[in-house]
């Protein structure tokens, strides 16, 4: 009797057990499932939001992150009430800063940076082709006078700030990709602010140096019959065809700076005023329009430093000298020449006392 009384305890004692150890699996289970159903019912949540926001036939509406919703109710552009009373205070989001911001990543420092490769690289091909521009040998030693020294010191004027905002414009367009890797963020930092300042300044300089250039030598840029059978015959390709004091090369390149220089200006004037702008959209829009001319004009200042130095040699001569070879003048400007060959004077003759050097250019 005692051994089965013993052995029915002992076989109750092990059911609790079980039961006992069941529950607290039970009770660790629970405490560790319990917690995720809350992910699990903001799941289902969001689902649920998806399908009622977007198209029954969408088939891709169950990969739509709901947050990108207030994204776009943001971009809206929804007036709301603000107590600040500048303009657009009471948008929460300017949706226009979105597309600015896709049009300068993505055209503008896509597209422009290999149009100046390209530009380079014409420039390059050409002259390997040409095998450069031909070289005259000066048998005289005969010179006439070209450019006074006014006008030398506002083309360099100009031509040195023209370089100094390309490089400072570039560095800020595109240092991000290009230059931080080689700098560092902090090193392009403090490059980035020094070229805003210099970009900013100079181009106030740079603007008074364009309105001279075009008031002083509009002038000699006049086009005529003779210019435009210049460019039909294909004088930029090496040719000699009969040219006036400008030929019609440099009377294009002229109004190039013209047209160009008047709208960087104007519109990098209206960018360091931006309170001029009714919208922020129209300085948005002010500041690609003042990018995309400037490296257009850019690449095509390429041209004219390369038929300045190996496309024409002897051509220098004229903005470093004031004067150039009878030869040359000749050859490039036979037109004008016979108009200032009475002016001619010795090489060895210093320009300043040579028959003309102080006269205008052009002046005979």
């Amino acid at each position: 009797m005692m051994k089965v009384e013993q052995t029915e305890k002992s076989t109750k004692i092990r059911k609790m057990g079980k039961k006992i150890a069941a529950v607290t699996a039970l009770v660790l289970v629970a405490a560790m499932v319990v917690p995720l159903s809350g992910y699990v019912y903001v799941a289902f949540a969001q689902d649920a939001a998806v399908a009622q926001t977007a198209p029954p036939s969408d088939p891709w509406a169950a990969d739509i992150n709901p947050r990108s919703e207030v994204w776009r109710d943001g971009r809206e552009a929804t007036e709301g009430v603000s107590q600040v009373k500048a303009y657009g205070a009471n948008v929460l989001m300017q949706s226009g800063g979105e597309n600015f911001r896709q049009i300068r990543m993505g055209p503008v420092s896509t597209y422009l940076p290999w149009y100046l490769a390209l530009m380079i690289g014409a420039v390059a091909l050409f002259y390997i082709i040409s095998g450069g521009g031909e070289r005259l040998e000066e048998t005289s030693g005969k010179r006439v006078p070209r450019w006074t020294a006014f006008d030398r010191a506002l083309h360099w004027f100009v031509s040195i700030l023209f370089l100094v905002l390309a490089i400072t414009g570039l560095s800020l367009l595109f240092g991000r990709a290009v230059l931080i890797p080689l700098m560092g963020p902090e090193g392009f930092a403090a490059w980035a602010m020094a070229s805003k300042n210099i970009h900013n300044y100079g181009g106030a300089f740079f603007t008074v140096g364009v309105v001279l250039m075009i008031v002083a030598w509009m002038k000699y840029n006049i086009p005529n019959a003779t210019d435009v059978k210049w460019l039909l015959k294909g004088g930029a390709f090496g040719k000699h065809l009969p040219a006036g004091r400008m030929n019609g090369g440099e009377k294009a390149w002229f109004w190039v700076n013209v047209g160009g220089g008047i709208a960087v200006c104007a519109t990098g004037v209206m960018m360091i005023n931006p309170q001029i702008f009714e919208t922020r959209e129209l300085f948005q829009w002010n500041l690609i329009i003042h990018t995309a001319v400037a490296i257009l004009w850019l690449g095509a200042s390429f041209g004219h430093m390369y038929m300045a130095t190996l496309g024409a040699p002897g051509s220098m001569d004229a903005m470093t000298k004031g004067h150039v070879s009878s030869e040359w003048a000749k050859v490039h400007h036979d037109l004008w020449y016979e108009e200032v060959k009475h002016e001619e004077f010795d090489a060895d003759q210093s320009s300043s006392s040579s028959p003309g050097a102080g006269a205008s250019p052009g002046s005979a």
